[in-house]
C-alpha cells in the first residue's frame, strides 16, 4: 500500500522514502540513512539532499534538472507489463532527460528558465530547443521505485483492454565531481545545438 501511495504521490502530489530508509525526527523531518535525502513534510513534501537541492515531490520533478552544489538530479517514470522493463524504461527517461538538460545547461543555457529554487527546465517546453546529442555520465539510478497498478497498462497487445502492469519512477545522479559543465563541452557529441 505504501508504495503505490508513493508511485500516486509522484503522478499527484507526493512521495514518502521507503519505510527502511527513514527515521522520524522530532520536527516531523523524516532523516535518510547511509547519506539519503531527508523529507521535509508539507504539500508537497520534499527531499532535501544537502547543498541547496531541495526537490518537491510531485509531478513538477519530471523534466526538470535540479541542481545542488555538488550534483544534479533528474527523474523518469514508466509503465510497463514486466516490472524489469517498466524501471529499465524509467532509468532511460531519466538517464535520457540528465543528457539533454545538461547538454542544453553547457550549450545554451538561455534556452532554460530557474524553476523553483534548484531547479531548470525548458523555457518553451518544446523539445526540439534542448541541445540534443549524446555523452557519457557519469551518474546512476537512484531511489527506484516500483508498484502494481491495476487495468493501467494498454498497447497493441492489449486490444486497448486496459490490463495490470507496473509503475517504475527512479532519479538520476550526477557528482559534480565527476563531471564539469566544462567537461559536458569538451566530451559531448552533438546532433542538433
Amino acid at each position: 500500500m505504501l508504495r503505490r501511495q508513493i508511485l500516486a504521490g509522484l503522478t499527484g502530489s507526493a512521495i514518502a522514502l521507503p519505510a527502511a530508509a527513514r527515521q522520524r525526527s522530532e520536527d516531523g523531518v523524516v532523516k535518510g540513512r547511509r547519506g539519503g535525502p531527508n523529507m521535509i513534510k508539507g504539500d508537497p513534501p520534499r527531499l532535501d539532499f544537502g547543498g541547496g537541492l531541495i526537490i518537491p515531490m510531485n509531478a513538477s520533478i519530471f523534466r526538470t534538472l535540479w541542481e545542488g552544489e555538488d550534483r544534479w538530479v533528474t527523474y523518469g517514470r514508466a509503465v510497463s507489463r514486466l516490472e524489469v522493463k517498466a524501471m529499465q524504461q524509467a532509468e532511460i527517461a531519466a538517464t535520457g532527460t540528465m543528457k539533454l538538460m545538461l547538454l542544453t545547461q553547457a550549450f545554451a543555457p538561455e534556452r532554460l528558465v530557474r524553476f523553483e529554487t534548484c531547479g531548470w527546465r525548458n523555457r518553451t517546453s518544446d523539445a526540439n530547443d534542448l541541445v540534443l546529442g549524446d555523452i557519457a555520465l557519469p551518474g546512476k539510478p537512484v531511489m527506484p521505485t516500483t508498484d502494481r497498478v491495476t487495468g493501467s497498462v494498454t498497447d497493441g497487445d492489449t486490444g486497448g483492454v486496459g490490463e495490470d502492469g507496473w509503475h517504475a519512477v527512479t532519479g538520476y545522479m550526477v557528482m559534480k565531481k565527476d563531471i564539469t559543465l566544462a567537461d559536458v563541452k569538451a566530451r559531448a557529441q552533438l546532433l542538433k545545438g
